[in-house]
């Protein structure tokens, strides 16, 4: 069993893990370098084509695809789901969830900018992945906790050994664990390992974004706290977050709900995956002038927000929903801006949309909503999992996260 780290050794994204073994040649996750796209382009200067992206290494190399039969995406943000129009060749790409990637899909090909590059697809099949099933390649999806909703880890069960690969993931998510059971009908990654002692993990492919950072380590509970406070002593509240983060816009929506506010969301995208979970007992309201083309019932004008609201939206669109919004309704409004990521993941903007905020006369906040797991948590992770060997992957500080796991595990 031959395993090669082609991509993200010492980076925030564009993981290339390429795994061979007697006849099988499996990918797990094929991202964008987002951190080489600042060097290359700006709002003035774009990509023009694949092959620009390719030869910059922002898109992995087609030679590394060479025998690749299936590729398997952990979660859906570019900088691991990457450009299915990159593939060289006919390949079946295991995704988490289909109907998002449709819909992620749509909203790209109607992008004016370098994302309606993203979604073409040539040779690709897309399939689904089943988790808690051992798959005909001997891989088994295992949920994780994400600032992306679904989100897996992958195990796979080799011919002299097992790898778990970890993606992106959190240890504790914004939901209970009985909700992030409900909607992804089974535990996360160390719940599963702590039922099925009977698992090993010869080698462990570990993220470590946010090893090397010095920011507080905000945890979920923490987070959830700061927020109400904001939530209780505003009239209106606008906050931001990535389309893919289920579990925060739902834990947000469940604020609204205990607090009275009506809820309101400008994706198309988000409020119908909020819709999907009814389990959840989710029910958002679009704002009519951010509906597109994709209906999901009634659909509120900008101007016929209730003033006592909780607004869900995208970075991106924050400052047009501010700049849109009455006055009256603006004279007792605060926005959350969280920081799901590093900057150099997803190209978040934070500090133009804080200064938008003041430009506005709105009082903003920023609220780290990390989408990873913190330094600390290393050794339960580690004590949980067990590996006989770890790699760093995911990470601009590999040599201090494997010093931790190292010191951690002697």
């Amino acid at each position: 069993m031959k395993i090669q780290i082609l991509s993200g050794k010492r980076s925030i994204g564009g993981n290339f893990i390429k795994i061979t073994d007697r006849d099988k040649c499996l990918v797990f996750d094929q991202g964008l370098r987002f951190d080489i796209m600042r060097r290359y382009y700006s709002f003035m200067i774009s990509p023009r084509s694949l092959a620009e992206l390719r030869s910059l290494g922002v898109l992995p190399k087609p030679e590394w695809y060479t025998d690749a039969q299936d590729i398997y995406v952990t979660h859906m943000h570019l900088d691991h789901l990457g450009a299915l129009s990159n593939i060289p060749g006919e390949a079946t790409v295991h995704i988490p969830n289909t109907a998002t990637y449709e819909l992620m899909e749509e909203k790209w090909r109607m992008s004016p900018s370098w994302l309606n590059l993203i979604p073409r697809k040539y040779y690709v099949n897309l399939e689904e992945v089943t988790p808690f099933e051992v798959d005909q390649n001997g891989v088994e999806a295992i949920p994780v906790s994400h600032s992306a909703f679904p989100a897996y880890a992958y195990l796979y069960h080799g011919s002299d050994g097992t790898v778990l690969y970890t993606g992106d993931f959190r240890v504790e998510s914004y939901l209970t664990p009985e909700e992030f059971q409900v909607i992804t009908q089974g535990p996360s990654l160390l719940e599963y390992f702590e039922e099925n002692r009977d698992l090993r993990v010869d080698l462990l492919i570990m993220e470590g974004t946010n090893v090397g950072s010095s920011r507080t380590p905000i945890s979920p509970r923490e987070a959830i706290a700061t927020h109400e406070r904001i939530i209780e002593n505003s009239e209106t509240v606008v906050a931001t977050l990535h389309s893919l983060d289920l579990e925060y816009a739902a834990t947000l929506a469940k604020m609204a709900e205990e607090s009275g506010k009506a809820l309101y969301v400008t994706s198309p995208q988000l409020a119908k995956f909020l819709e999907g979970m009814s389990k959840l007992a989710v029910n958002p309201r679009l704002i009519e002038e951010y509906a597109v083309d994709i209906t999901l019932g009634e659909a509120m004008p900008l101007t016929a927000i209730e003033e006592n609201s909780l607004i869900l939206t995208s970075h991106h669109d924050a400052v047009d929903l501010l700049r849109g919004m009455e006055a009256n309704v603006l004279e007792d409004v605060a926005v959350i801006i969280s920081e799901p990521e590093p900057a150099s993941e997803e190209l978040a903007e934070y500090d133009v949309v804080a200064n938008w905020m003041a430009r506005l006369n709105v009082q903003s906040y920023r609220i780290r909503v990390s989408g990873h797991y913190y330094p600390y948590q290393l050794k339960t992770i580690l004590k949980t999992l067990n590996p006989k060997e770890v790699k760093p992957v995911h990470t601009e500080k590999p040599e201090l996260l494997q010093h931790l796991v190292n010191r951690l595990s002697s």
